[in-house]
């Protein structure tokens, strides 16, 4: 199959004729609360579990092929999946010939990666590729339920087990689950993947859809697996701590994906933990950092009978004694353990890390705990030369250590949702986020299809439940930089209304709008908690760094009085021949200075009245590779080694030092002002 030439125009018309692609996601009630499914079962938590896995992981065979990237975008049917195994002779059938075929290892980009920091480093492929596993699994799979999980897959993936097709995703950085339950056996099984990756700019109904400032990585990026169960399972635990005396709402949601009606016990404990002992990094199971038993009421035990298939949500208002709070490099944590027995037989335990603490504005202020915060950051592409978007525990854990010793408080998760580890490890350095959706630069035809194909809320509601009871993300974020106003008002507005409606987490809701598009004036702020903008005055609009960025926070504050002012990015590239280094020191420091001027909390931990300015965050750690390769993007305080420093890492390191030393960015619990102090 060929690349058809009018792509734009087919993708455009199929969306708004409703021919496009389906989510696999939605909302169902089930005791009377908004519970997410995908592919017809509850949608899991990807947090690590003491569960029968098997890792998918390791060498694949691999075979390319020129994608039809409208076809690939049709609604899935059974003349779709039969046509697809044709065109490829049965590729999906056990007995298929594939010793002709190459290797990957698997998670990996299917991008050709050299590890250096240069253009065409790494390969631009925006195509089509097959991947064909042969797995055995011993005889303690029999009789399990299974499901398969993948933590990213760029940018669709169609999956087949053993002939049998079971189902598709689409988006590159979230993860997905389907039950394979049926298709599975214990012996030899094929797994046979279809990714296909349309290249940005060359179709409107895609996200992201333009031609991004990071990389369009192909295929298996990131961690797939089987887990085993008994069918009786423990499948997530939302935890929503609802003030800092800590109340704690809690909604474990328990499946039985068998045929047989069962009588479970469900038991619940609370444990304290540790963030000064030495394995408090060592892994991420949140077992893993259990120690004493917490003091608490109301969560109790309890007996129940499910009946078969049934999705049951039990709910909890808990009260813990003398609650210690997450907060900013004090990362008291809790874990959640859930155990489910029958007939006095252990058949599914579930463990959960979340922290008690409060998220809230009042008028220009940002507070967490209750007490106004500056948050005072960096952002991050999740990006390595040698592994592209791939993550691992280790390598996220070295990117976080590093970023810890810079002297911030918050973190940017770049303009897409990172690994799950990312928000776990956040969570135990106490470092904050703000988390964000590839909707990156979009312009009304990309809004109205949005509008039709529901995707953009897919990838929402999955990067808000994977990653739901992280006390680390303080933000979620809707979008960057996008251009038509009145859609991504309505977006806005749609999104804030679903959160707050079904699933509210009492998270602040945010975006990265751009300072030029339109300006201050932007009405897609109103429905949003803090007013967030890209500022790059004197570099890619008008007027100078100091001087344009404070008279654009000026207007702004006086546009939105009662809403906190974010600057989301700010800095300039240094260019790969280090021309710029200097520059990038000089335009940092002027909008800093700009930025802390109005800051609502002092160096010194003083709240100022008169401030507006609740966070700054610097664009970026780490030099990155960008999608048309024509060059690599050198706006970090470090080259893409980690190892490699510029001037203004000093500098920023020296700054930063001084604003966070005394109070980690937040004001004093009674804080006077600064203007009391004169």
């Amino acid at each position: 199959m060929t690349i058809k030439s009018n792509s734009l125009f087919s993708s455009y018309e199929n969306a708004m004729n409703n021919n496009s692609l389906n989510p696999t996601f939605e909302l169902r009630e089930v005791n009377s609360q908004r519970i997410p499914f995908q592919n017809g079962i509850p949608y899991p938590s990807f947090e690590p579990q003491d569960r029968l896995i098997f890792s998918l992981e390791g060498k694949w065979k691999k075979k390319r092929f020129k994608a039809d990237h409208d076809w690939t975008m049709l609604k899935r049917d059974k003349k779709w999946i039969q046509s697809t195994q044709l065109d490829f002779n049965g590729v999906a059938r056990a007995d298929y010939d594939d010793s002709s075929w190459g290797s990957h290892n698997i998670p990996l980009p299917e991008n050709n990666l050299t590890g250096k920091e240069q253009t065409h480093a790494a390969e631009t492929y925006e195509d089509g590729v097959w991947y064909r596993k042969k797995v055995f699994l011993e005889t303690e799979w029999e009789n399990k339920v299974v499901t398969l999980k993948c933590l990213g897959l760029s940018y669709i993936g169609d999956f087949w087990i053993n002939g049998q097709y079971v189902g598709y995703h689409e988006g590159g950085y979230t993860p997905f689950a389907f039950d394979v339950t049926e298709y599975l056996r214990v012996g030899d099984n094929t797994f046979a993947i279809r990714v296909d990756n349309p290249p940005w700019k060359t179709r409107y109904d895609t996200i992201p859809a333009v031609d991004n400032d990071f990389f369009n990585y192909t295929g298996i990026i990131q961690d797939i697996y089987l887990e085993g169960t008994t069918g009786f399972q423990v499948v997530r635990a939302d935890v929503v701590p609802e003030n800092i005396n800590g109340k704690v709402k809690i909604s474990v949601v328990i499946e039985n994906r068998t045929s047989q009606a069962q009588h479970v016990f469900l038991k619940n404990q609370l444990f304290e933990t540790d963030f000064l002992s030495n394995k408090w990094l060592e892994q991420p199971e949140a077992k893993s950092i259990c120690a004493n038993k917490a003091a608490c009421h109301g969560l109790y035990e309890i007996n129940l009978d499910l009946l078969p298939n049934e999705t049951r949500v039990v709910k909890f208002n808990v009260h813990v004694y003398n609650p210690k709070l997450w907060s900013i490099r004090k990362p008291h944590l809790y874990v959640l353990g859930v155990s489910l027995e029958t007939k006095g037989k252990l058949i599914d335990t579930f463990f959960t890390q979340f922290g008690i603490r409060t998220i809230s504005t009042k008028k220009a202020q940002i507070l967490l705990n209750e007490v106004p915060v500056f948050l005072a950051g960096v952002a991050r592409h999740e990006e390595w030369p040698e592994f592209g978007r791939t993550a691992s525990w280790d390598r996220i854990k070295i990117d976080f250590q590093l970023i810890n010793n810079l002297h911030v408080n918050m973190v940017r998760t770049a303009h897409y949702p990172n690994h799950i580890y990312t928000f776990i490890l956040l969570d135990r350095l106490g470092l904050t986020a703000m988390s964000e959706i590839p909707l990156w630069q979009f312009e009304t035809k990309h809004y109205e299809i949005q509008e039709k194909r529901k995707i953009s809320y897919q990838m929402w509601r999955e990067m808000i439940f994977s990653n739901y009871n992280r006390p680390s993300i303080m933000m979620w974020s809707t979008q960057n930089e996008s251009k038509d106003v009145k859609l991504r008002k309505k977006y806005n507005e749609t999104l804030v209304n679903e959160v707050r409606n079904n699933y509210n987490d009492h998270r602040l809701i945010t975006q990265s709008a751009a300072a030029d598009q339109p300006g201050f004036e932007d009405e897609s702020i109103e429905p949003l908690d803090v007013a967030g903008w890209t500022m790059y005055f004197g570099i890619f609009h008008g007027s100078t760094p100091y001087e344009g960025t404070r008279n654009f926070i000026e207007k702004a504050h006086q546009k939105w009085p009662d809403k906190p002012i974010l600057n989301t990015e700010y800095g300039i590239w240094s260019n790969a021949d280090g021309s710029n280094l200097e520059k990038q020191v000089d335009i940092y420091q002027k909008v800093q200075l700009a930025l802390l001027e109005k800051a609502t909390v002092s160096p010194e931990g003083l709240m100022n009245v008169h401030g507006y300015v609740a966070g700054m965050d610097y664009w970026t750690a780490f030099d990155w590779y960008v999608n048309h390769n024509q060059f690599y993007q050198t706006m970090g305080l470090c080259h893409m080694d980690r190892k490699t420093k510029k001037p203004l890492f000093y500098e920023f390191v020296k700054d930063h030092k001084r604003l966070m030393e005394k109070t980690n960015g937040m004001a004093t619990k009674f804080p006077i002002t600064m203007e009391a102090r004169e």
